[in-house]
């Protein structure tokens, strides 16, 4: 009985330290991509990784402002002064909704479209490089467990 309730205490150990680990070393991986992510923003003029994520978002059509903050986990004040900040740099702009006026929807301008298809390209080398050794079944499923952990630390969940 000893021997069963020590090994579960040391694989319990060994579950918090790898949580522990994977919770440091996406920090750490966060931290790389946000500078790097920043570098690529300036160069288009804009003045954060998230305005970026911003215009990723719209890239696909016209969203609310409740939408783009879904998609980028931004909360609605935040994300009203981004959309000031990305209005002002001219690289969105925003309209009323038809049917509820309510509702403010934003979409990209030709120079948001500009500067999202430079992101691209340059994002496109550095994931290339970044991700050069990784096998895409590895991928695939690091992808998947990354979706999952969102998922659960979510506060919509």
């Amino acid at each position: 009985m000893i021997n069963k309730l020590t090994y579960g205490a040391t694989a319990l150990d060994n579950q918090d330290h790898l949580h522990g680990s994977i919770v440091v070393n996406i920090f750490r991986c966060s931290n790389l991509l946000e500078r790097i992510g920043r570098k690529l923003a300036a160069e288009v003029g804009l003045t954060s990784v998230h305005q970026w994520f911003i215009l990723s978002a719209l890239s696909d059509g016209d969203l609310s402002l409740r939408q783009l903050g879904k998609n980028t986990l931004v909360t609605k004040q935040n994300m009203t002064g981004m959309i000031e900040r990305l209005k002002q740099g001219q690289f969105v702009k925003t309209y009323e909704c038809q049917d509820d006026r309510r509702i403010t929807l934003v979409s990209l301008t030709e120079k948001g479209k500009q500067a999202l298809q430079h992101l691209d390209r340059f994002g496109i080398t550095n994931n290339e490089a970044s991700f050069e050794h990784i096998k895409l079944e590895e991928l695939s499923s690091f992808n998947k467990c990354l979706q999952q952990l969102i998922d659960n630390m979510n506060d919509d969940h």
